[in-house]
């Protein structure tokens, strides 16, 4: 992986954290906030850099991006969401990285597979997690359960929906590459 890529891949995943951990605090309804739409790009980013990097190069875009956001993210949300986004974040997404690895290696064909399994695998411990340290003893325990269930269930749908995103920008470029050289 190229500098340029590197740093611009990881400009956008801090950028995505950041709009993330500001939209998190406003609830579209009782199950579900707008970070909940947003977050899940950063999911499909680490895949897409998957398909054609190594893990250690990925996860080098991840901590470049956890650094980026740290500060704005102290910035403009609340404590207790920054803290718990960044934590979240930077355990989960090197588990994402690390299972979509595993995964490629066998199921080499089944890019469906690894590019899906991953997102709904980690996802799960990241809307549990981080809406269990943002807000317990803020929020009742019902009121948590409520988020946890409609912010996962969003992010499940949109991991199904970018499968499409994921084949263009992933396979099919490669394929292309490869029928190029």
């Amino acid at each position: 992986m190229t500098k340029k890529i590197q740093y611009s891949s990881a400009i956008i995943f801090a950028l995505l954290i950041i709009i993330a951990n500001y939209t998190v605090q406003f609830p579209i309804n009782d199950w579900l906030t707008y970070g909940a739409l947003l977050f899940p790009f950063t999911f499909l980013l680490t895949d897409i850099l998957s398909e054609k990097y190594s893990k250690e190069d990925v996860l080098s875009v991840v901590k470049i991006g956890i650094l980026l956001a740290v500060i704005p993210t102290i910035i403009i949300a609340d404590w207790r969401i920054a803290f718990a986004s960044i934590f979240t974040f930077f355990v989960v997404q090197q588990m994402d990285v690390k299972i979509f690895h595993i995964l490629k290696e066998k199921f080499t064909a089944q890019w469906w597979l690894r590019n899906n399994a991953s997102t709904m695998i980690s996802s799960f411990f990241d809307t549990v997690l981080f809406f269990m340290l943002a807000f317990s003893f803020i929020l009742p325990f019902d009121v948590i359960v409520k988020l946890i269930i409609g912010d996962y269930l969003v992010k499940l749908t949109l991991a199904l929906l970018d499968t499409p995103i994921f084949y263009l920008l992933a396979i099919r470029v490669k394929r292309l590459a490869y029928k190029n050289i």
